[in-house]
């Protein structure tokens, strides 16, 4: 996908939900992403812990495969 059809799906999302934590969490990443290597140290220790969880659950195999997620999630993703 190129990256401006990327931007314009984000845009849509974002502009459709209402999410309050779904908002500030991209917020947070948004606002601590630079060109630096330092991004992930600057993110607020929430999301962090979330992401190390995700990582030691995939080094575990535990959780599903993307292509299982898209199977099953794929008609929400179609308007």
């Amino acid at each position: 996908m190129e990256l401006s059809n990327i931007k314009l799906n984000l845009t849509k999302k974002l502009l459709d939900t209402n999410d309050k934590d779904l908002l500030n969490y991209i917020k947070a990443i948004l606002d601590t992403h630079s060109s630096s290597d330092t991004w992930y140290e600057d993110l607020p220790e929430e999301i962090k812990a979330n992401v190390d969880q995700g990582i030691l659950e995939a080094d575990r195999g535990i959780g599903i495969s993307h292509e299982e997620v898209m199977k099953k999630y794929s008609k929400w993703l179609k308007k």
